[in-house]
Order: structure tokens, then C-alpha cells, then sequence
């Protein structure tokens, strides 16, 4: 499912991708800083971007 992309993807941590699947075919992602002390320090824009395309 997740290889041919037929799964929404709720991921966590520096470097991940978040992946959501709508009707239609429609993939949106959102990814996370890779470095790990730039995520730490903008980890709530983080979380703030995954909010809203998780809804």
C-alpha cells in the first residue's frame, strides 16, 4: 500500500514526509527539516503544516 501509494502517511521526526492521499488520485505531502537542530527549533511549524493537510 505504501510503495504504490494508496495510504495516507502520518510521519514524525527530522527528514520524514507526510503523505496524504484524497479522492480523485490527489497526493499532497509535507516534509520536515532534515537537520536535526533546525527541526527541533521549528518543530511547531512543523506540526502546524501537517495540522492543516491532515485536517
Amino acid at each position: 500500500m505504501i510503495l504504490e501509494e494508496k495510504q495516507t502517511i502520518a510521519a514524525c521526526g527530522a527528514g520524514t514526509t507526510t503523505k496524504v492521499l484524497f479522492p480523485g488520485d490527489r497526493i499532497e505531502r509535507a516534509e520536515n527539516v532534515k537537520d536535526v537542530a533546525q527541526y527541533i527549533g521549528r518543530v511547531d511549524e512543523m506540526i502546524e503544516r501537517k495540522r492543516r493537510l491532515l485536517g
